[in-house]
C-alpha cells in the first residue's frame, strides 16, 4: 500500500478501535463511528455499534495484490447478562443470557491464468453462553461453549467446450455444556465433515451441456457424558445432468445424484444418552438417489414460469424410534419422496406492481418403527402454498405488499404420543416508507387467519399396542406485528 495515497482518519479510527475493543470489556466511545482506510490496493474498514445490551465491532481488511485478491473479516460482540426494569414490561419475566462471540473469516482468489483460478476460505468461529437459571441465582444455570471451524479450496479450468471444477473442504463443530451449581459432567457433542469432489462440463453444442461429477465424503458425529459414543460414516456421491436450451426463452434440466445428508448432532446426543447394545440401530447419515427434471420459461411480457420435479429413494430414513426403554432419532429403513415444485412471476414491463406465486405439492412414505404401517415422514405437509402482491409508490418512496400463505396438515409421530396439526393459512403484509431521514417498516403476519387445529393423541404405551389414552384438542394462533426504524449511517 503506497501510504502518500492514503487517507486516515486517525482520530476516528482510534475510536472505532476502542469500541471493538470493548467487545472484550473496555468501555467504548461515544463518538465513535463506522471508519475507512482506503489505498490504491487495500481498504480496511472499522464498524463499531452498541445497543441496550449488547456492544461489538466488525473490521474487515481487503488486499489486492498482483493476480491475488485477499479479504479478512472479524467480528467481536458480547451482551445480554443484564435486566433493568426498563428491559421487561410490568408483570413479565425475563431470564437473561449473556454471552461473547467471536468470528474471523478469510477467502482468497488467486488468478493463475484468464480462464484458471484458485480460492481458499477459511474460517472459525467461537461463542460462549451463560444462560441463567434464575433473575436471583446468577452463579446458578448453564454454560455452553460453541466452536465451529471451516477450510474450502475450489479449483476451476476452462478449456474451448470443457470446463473442470474440483476442491476439498473439512468442517467441523463441537458444542460443550455444563450445568453450574451442580455435580453434573460436561457434555460434549460434535460433527465433523470430510469432502473431496470434481465436475466436469462439456458443452456438446450451443444448446445442449452434460455434467458429471464424482464427490467422497466422510461424516464423524459423537456424543460424550457420562459414557461416550461415536458414529462415522463415508460414501460416494456421483452425478449427472443434461441441460438443454431448445431456444432462448426456454432452458430444461434433468439430473440424478446420489444424496447424503449429515446427522445432526442433537438427534445423535438423544439417541446416545439412551442407547443400549442391541436396542437399535444407530442413527447414519440420510442417503439416496434424487432424480429430477426442471423447466424454466420464459413466457413473455414480463412473465416467468419455474417447475421442477423431484424423486427421492431414500436408502435411510432418521426418525424417532425405539431405544432401549424409551425413543430416540434411529434409521427406521428406506423410504421415497415424490415432489413437485411450481413457481410462477408476473412483472409487466413498466408496471409498479409484481405478482408472484408458489406451489409446491410433497408425498412421501416410510414404514413406521413402532406399528410396521407405511405413512408419510413424520412432519412433513403435502402442499405449501404462497402468493405476492408487491408494489411501490416512487413520488413518496413508499413501498408495500400483500402476502398469503397456506400449509397443510402436518403429523408428528412419537412412541406413546401423536400430533396432528391442521391445515393452516392467513394473509399478511407489509409497508415501508423511506422518504425522511429514516426508514420505518410496519409488518404484519396472518392478519387474517393463522389459526390452526391442534389434536394430541396420548396413548398408554407404545402406539403399537393400539390402546388410546387422551385426546387434546386445541386451537394455535401464529400471529405477529413488527415495527422497524432504520437510518442509515
Amino acid at each position: 500500500m503506497d501510504g502518500r495515497r492514503t487517507t486516515i482518519d486517525v482520530a476516528r479510527f482510534a475510536a472505532g478501535l476502542a469500541v471493538v475493543a470493548g467487545a472484550a470489556g473496555v468501555a467504548p466511545s461515544a463518538a465513535a463511528q463506522q471508519v475507512l482506510l482506503q489505498g490504491e490496493t487495500a481498504r480496511l474498514s472499522v464498524q463499531p455499534y452498541a445497543a441496550a445490551s449488547t456492544l461489538g465491532g466488525r473490521a474487515e481488511l481487503a488486499a489486492a495484490l498482483g493476480q491475488i485478491d485477499t479479504a479478512i473479516y472479524a467480528a467481536l460482540e458480547r451482551g445480554g447478562g443484564r435486566l433493568g426494569q426498563a428491559d421487561t414490561p410490568a408483570g413479565a419475566v425475563q431470564i437473561p443470557t449473556a454471552w461473547r462471540s467471536k468470528l474471523v473469516r478469510s477467502a482468497t482468489n488467486w488468478s493463475l491464468a484468464p480462464d484458471v483460478g484458485l480460492t481458499l476460505e477459511a474460517e472459525n468461529g467461537d461463542r460462549v453462553s451463560h444462560n441463567f437459571a434464575s433473575l436471583i441465582a446468577p452463579g446458578a444455570g448453564e454454560v455452553a461453549h460453541d466452536r465451529s471451524s471451516a477450510l474450502r479450496l475450489n479449483a476451476h479450468a476452462e478449456a474451448g467446450r470443457l470446463a473442470l471444477q474440483g476442491g476439498a473442504e473439512v468442517t467441523s463443530g463441537e458444542l460443550e455444556t455444563q450445568a453450574l451449581g451442580t455435580e453434573a459432567a460436561v457434555t460434549e457433542r460434535w460433527l465433523s465433515a470430510r469432502r473431496l469432489f470434481g465436475k466436469l462440463t462439456w458443452r456438446a453444442t450451443d444448446k445442449v451441456t452434460l455434467e458429471a461429477g464424482q464427490g467422497v465424503q466422510s461424516y464423524g458425529v459423537g456424543w460424550r457424558g457420562d459414557s461416550e459414543i461415536s458414529s462415522g460414516s463415508a460414501s460416494l456421491t456421483p452425478s449427472l445432468a443434461l441441460a438443454a436450451t431448445p431456444d432462448s426463452r426456454t432452458r430444461l434440466r434433468l439430473e440424478a445424484e446420489r444424496t447424503l445428508s449429515p446427522i445432526p448432532p442433537d438427534q445423535f446426543a438423544a439417541y446416545a444418552q439412551l442407547a443400549t447394545p442391541g436396542a437399535a440401530s444407530a442413527p447414519e447419515p440420510d442417503h439416496g438417489w434424487r432424480y429430477g427434471a426442471k423447466l424454466d420459461r420464459d413466457l413473455g411480457r414480463g412473465v416467468r414460469l419455474t417447475a421442477q420435479a423431484d424423486d427421492w429413494r431414500l436408502g435411510s430414513v432418521t426418525e424417532l424410534g425405539p431405544v432401549g426403554g424409551g425413543e430416540a432419532p434411529v434409521g427406521i429403513g428406506s423410504g421415497s419422496r415424490q415432489q413437485l415444485d411450481v413457481a410462477l412471476a408476473v412483472r409487466p414491463p413498466g408496471a409498479r406492481t409484481s405478482l408472484s406465486g408458489e406451489l409446491s405439492l410433497k408425498r412421501s412414505q416410510v414404514r413406521d418403527p413402532f406399528t410396521g404401517e407405511t405413512r408419510a415422514i413424520s412432519g412433513e405437509a403435502p402442499y405449501r402454498a404462497q402468493l405476492r402482491l408487491d408494489g411501490a409508490l416512487p413520488a413518496v418512496d413508499l413501498n408495500w405488499s400483500l402476502v398469503a400463505r397456506a400449509d397443510g396438515p402436518q403429523r408428528i409421530n412419537q412412541m406413546t404420543q401423536v400430533t396432528a396439526l391442521g391445515a393452516t393459512s392467513g394473509l399478511g403484509g407489509a409497508v415501508t416508507y423511506g422518504a425522511g431521514p429514516v426508514a420505518l417498516s410496519l409488518e404484519l403476519d396472518n392478519l387474517i387467519g393463522g389459526s390452526r387445529e391442534v389434536t394430541t393423541y396420548s396413548f398408554a404405551g407404545s402406539r403399537a399396542d393400539q390402546v388410546l389414552a387422551d385426546i387434546i384438542r386445541r386451537n394455535e394462533y401464529s400471529r405477529a406485528i413488527r415495527i422497524s426504524v432504520r437510518k442509515p449511517l
